[in-house]
C-alpha cells in the first residue's frame, strides 16, 4: 500500500506520522526525557526469584525492575531450537509441549543475564524482557540463539521465499540465525550480504560489551525514532519522506542511499515558517482522534472507552438512516465501522483485550462478510492480533499486542478535577451534601455568624432552588448564612468561615475523605468490637456488682441466707483490724462515726448494723471508699442531728428529704426515720455535684429503702 512518512523534529520532541493512501494511520512520539527502550539489549542482575509465579524480577537500570517469565527465558537459551509460545516449554516427542523447568532451578538472586526489552514500562508495570534476542536490520533480523533461517509470512511467492532462503543460508555465519523481513522481498544478493555483515558486527560489539561491563548496563541501544521508522516502515511502497529539520534530513538521506533498495523514496526537506504538521492538516486530526466519539463518513459514530482491563468500542448508526431497509442500514454501518475501528486501533496504539459492539445483524451472511472485512483491514497492522468470530450478541472479541504506551497515555494525564474517574458530583448533589453537613454541625458554630464559599454553580443552587432550606438553617443558627461564589474552586469543595471570634470549628466530611482511609477505620472498629464486645459487657456487669458490694458494705444481712454472714465480708477489710475491734453499742458507733461529715452509706451502716460479738464486729468506715463517687449533698449527704444524740429520738413530723420527695407517694415509716436537725444540716451544707447526681434523684426501690431505714 502506497504510504508517506512525515517527520517533525522539535527541541525535546520528535513526531513521525505514517500516511497510507493519504490517510493518517499511525503516530509515533518520542521525547527527550522519555526515549523508547524497546529493543535495547541490556545486561541485568536478577533481584528476585518468584517460584510461585514461575518468574523473576531483573534490575536492568530502569526505575522499576523488569519482569521475566520462565517461558521467555527457557524457550530461547541453550542451542538451536524453534522459538515456542511464550508460556510453553519445548516440544517433546509426538509434538507434545513439555512444561518448562522451575524458575528457581536455573535462576538465582544476583545472577547476571543478557536480555532484551520486549515491552516498555506501561503505567505502574515494569518492562517486560526476554532472552530471545533479535536485532533488526533493514532486510534481515538477527537471531543469535537460533541458528536457522526464517522467512516472513507476508512474502507470498513461494519462488521468492526459496530464493531468499538459499541466499541467506549461503552467506550467513553458521552459528547465527536470521529472519528475512518483508522489506527483503525482491532485494539483491548484495543488499542481503551487506545486511548480514552489519548485523554480525553489531553482535560482536554486544559480546565485547558484555565481557567488559557489569550489570545493569546497556549493551546495544536502538537508534532514534526517525531512523527506526525509516528502517522498519520504508519500502517500495513509500513514495516520499518529508523532514523539517536539517540534521535529521542529512542523516536519513545518507541512510536511505546506503541501505534502502531501489526504488528509493523521495526525501524532501520542509522549509518555511508554517509548521509541517499544521500545513498538512495533521494537527487537527490528532486532536480529533483523541476524542471519545469518532464520527463516520456516513453519519454513524464510534464510542471508544479505554479502561484498565479492556477497551470497549461501541458502533452506532447516529445520523445515518439508510435508504432501503433496516438490515441493509445496519450492515453498511458495520462495514464502515470495522475499517474505522482498525484505523483507531493503529492510530491510538490500543493494545490488550478489545471488545467491539457491532449493531445486531439478523443475517448470518452479513455477519460473515463483516468479520471478513475486519480481518482484511487488520492485514496492514504490523502488531500481532488475534480475532474471534462475531458472537450471537454482535460482539467481536480480539487482542492486539501492546509494546508501548497508547496515544492517550503519551499525550494526556488524568483529570485534576475528577482524578481520572471521568465524572464529578453534580452541583445539586454537592448542595444537598453541604446542607446536610451544616445541619449536623450547627451546635459547633456556637451562635456565630458564618460565611459559606462554594463553586458558582453550587451557589446558584443555594440561592435559588434551595433558598428555603438555607433560610431554615439560618434561623436555626440565629444568624444569616452568607453565601459567596468563588470562580475556580472545585465543584466538590467548599469553605466555611466564622465571621465572629470563638473557638475553631472542625467539620468532618466523610463524603470527601479517602475511601481507603474510611474502610481502614471501619475495619479497625469492627476488630475492636469483635474482640472486646462480649468481654466489655462482662466487665460492666462486674463493675455494677462491685458498686452494689460497696453500697451493701455497711448494711445488715437482708435475707435468711445471709443472716449468718458478717457485714465485714461484703467489703475488703483487714481481718486483723476487724477482729481487734471491741464490742460497741449502735449509739456509741454512731457517736464515733459522726465526728466528721459522713455519707449516706455510713449512716446506713450505723442504722442497720446489729449487735455483734467481738470476733464478728464489722469495720466502720467514717469516710466513703476511694472508688466510690462523690455524692451530692442534697440527695445523699446526711449529717448527725446532734453529737452523741440517741438514734431513737426522731421527730415524726419532720419534712421528707430530697430523696423521699422524689418518690411518688410519701411513706410514714420513712418520714419517721428522718431528723429535723438533719434537714437543717442539709440546707446549710453547700451543694456538691457528683457524677451520679442524676441517678440519685430517681425513686428508690424496696431494696434501697431497706438499707436506709433502721431495722425494727
Amino acid at each position: 500500500m502506497e504510504n508517506e512518512i512525515v517527520i517533525n523534529v522539535d527541541s525535546g520532541e520528535t513526531r513521525v506520522a505514517l500516511l497510507e493512501q493519504s490517510q493518517f494511520t499511525e503516530l509515533h512520539i518520542e521525547r527527550r526525557r522519555g526515549k523508547s527502550v524497546v529493543g535495547n539489549v541490556v545486561k541485568g542482575r536478577v533481584s528476585r526469584v518468584l517460584p510461585g509465579m514461575q518468574a523473576a524480577f531483573v534490575d536492568i537500570g530502569l526505575e522499576k525492575a523488569a519482569f521475566l517469565y520462565v517461558g521467555d527465558y527457557f524457550d530461547n537459551v541453550g542451542g538451536e531450537q524453534e522459538p515456542g509460545p511464550r508460556r510453553g516449554g519445548r516440544k517433546g516427542r509426538g509434538g507434545r509441549r513439555t512444561p518448562p523447568p522451575r524458575i528457581d532451578t536455573v535462576l538465582s538472586e544476583g545472577q547476571e543475564i543478557v536480555v532484551q526489552i520486549a515491552k516498555a514500562p506501561i503505567g505502574t508495570k515494569g518492562a517486560r524482557i526476554t532472552s530471545n534476542i533479535s536485532i533488526p536490520g533493514r532486510h534481515l533480523v538477527l537471531t543469535p540463539w537460533s541458528a536457522r533461517v526464517g522467512v516472513s509470512r507476508r512474502i507470498d511467492s513461494d519462488r521468492e521465499r526459496k530464493r531468499l532462503r538459499e541466499i541467506v543460508e549461503r552467506l550467513r555465519p553458521k552459528q547465527l540465525g536470521f529472519i528475512i523481513r518483508t522489506a527483503g522481498d525482491g532485494v539483491r544478493e548484495a543488499d542481503l550480504e551487506a545486511d548480514i555483515h552489519y548485523l554480525e558486527t553489531v553482535w560482536q560489539a554486544i559480546q565485547l560489551a558484555n565481557a567488559g561491563q557489569t550489570a545493569p548496563c546497556i549493551l546495544h541501544a536502538e537508534p532514534d525514532l526517525p531512523l527506526r521508522i525509516v528502517r522498519d516502515a520504508a519500502g517500495p511502497e513509500t513514495k516520499r519522506i518529508v523532514i523539517d529539520e536539517a540534521e535529521t534530513y542529512e542523516t536519513l538521506k545518507k541512510f536511505i542511499d546506503e541501505f534502502v533498495a531501489d526504488p528509493k523514496p523521495q526525501v524532501d526537506k520542509h522549509d518555511g515558517l508554517e509548521p509541517l504538521f499544521g500545513k498538512m492538516g495533521l494537527e487537527a486530526q490528532i486532536h480529533a482522534n483523541l476524542e471519545r466519539k469518532v464520527w463516520l463518513k456516513s453519519g454513524g459514530s464510534l464510542i471508544v472507552d479505554q479502561c484498565e482491563a479492556l477497551t470497549a468500542i461501541d458502533v452506532n448508526t447516529g445520523r445515518f438512516v439508510g435508504k432501503r431497509d433496516l438490515e441493509e442500514t445496519v450492515y453498511k454501518t458495520n462495514l464502515e465501522a470495522v475499517k474505522e475501528v482498525v484505523n483507531q486501533l493503529r492510530f491510538r496504539n490500543i493494545g490488550g483485550l478489545i471488545i467491539i459492539d457491532l449493531i445486531d445483524m439478523e443475517s448470518a451472511d452479513h455477519r460473515e462478510k463483516t468479520y471478513r472485512a475486519l480481518r482484511d483491514a487488520l492485514r496492514n497492522d504490523k502488531a500481532r492480533t488475534n480475532i474471534l468470530k462475531i458472537s450471537e450478541l454482535g460482539l467481536v472479541e480480539m487482542t492486539r499486542k501492546r509494546t508501548r504506551e497508547n496515544l492517550v497515555q503519551t499525550l494526556c494525564e488524568p483529570c485534576v478535577h475528577c482524578e481520572g474517574r471521568g465524572y464529578l458530583l453534580s452541583d445539586e448533589t454537592v448542595t444537598y451534601n453541604l446542607l446536610r453537613e451544616i445541619r449536623n454541625a450547627l451546635p459547633r458554630f456556637n451562635d456565630r455568624r458564618v460565611a459559606l464559599t462554594v463553586a458558582p454553580r453550587v451557589a446558584e443552587q443555594l440561592l435559588g432552588s434551595e433558598a428555603k432550606s438555607l433560610a431554615t438553617l439560618s434561623d436555626a443558627l440565629g444568624h444569616q448564612i452568607e453565601v459567596r461564589a468563588r470562580p475556580g474552586i472545585h465543584q466538590e469543595q467548599f469553605e466555611i468561615e466564622a465571621l465572629d471570634e470563638g473557638p475553631p470549628v472542625t467539620i468532618p466530611l466523610r463524603w470527601l475523605r479517602d475511601p481507603a482511609e474510611i474502610a481502614a477505620e471501619e475495619e479497625a472498629r469492627g476488630n475492636r468490637s469483635s474482640s472486646g464486645g462480649r468481654g466489655g459487657r462482662r466487665r460492666g456487669r462486674g463493675r455494677r456488682r462491685n458498686g452494689e458490694a460497696e453500697m451493701n458494705s455497711a448494711a445488715a444481712p437482708e435475707s435468711p441466707a445471709n443472716e449468718g454472714e458478717s457485714p465485714a465480708e461484703a467489703v475488703e477489710t483487714d481481718p486483723g483490724q476487724a477482729a481487734a475491734m471491741p464490742e460497741t453499742e449502735p449509739a456509741a458507733l454512731f457517736t464515733e462515726a459522726v465526728a466528721e461529715e459522713v455519707t449516706k452509706e455510713g449512716i446506713e451502716e450505723v442504722a442497720e448494723a446489729p449487735t455483734e460479738t467481738p470476733g464478728d464486729a464489722p469495720e466502720l468506715a467514717a469516710e466513703p471508699a476511694e472508688d466510690a463517687p462523690a455524692a451530692p449533698a442534697e440527695a445523699e449527704t446526711l449529717a448527725a442531728p446532734e453529737l452523741g444524740a440517741p438514734l431513737g429520738e426522731i421527730d415524726e413530723h419532720a419534712p421528707p428529704t430530697a430523696v423521699e420527695s422524689a418518690e411518688p407517694e410519701p411513706d410514714p415509716i420513712r418520714e419517721a426515720a428522718q431528723s429535723p436537725a438533719a434537714d437543717a444540716q442539709e440546707d446549710a451544707s453547700p451543694p456538691t455535684a457528683g457524677p451520679n447526681s442524676g441517678e440519685d434523684a430517681q425513686p428508690l426501690d424496696d431494696e434501697a429503702e431497706s438499707r436506709i431505714l433502721p431495722r425494727s
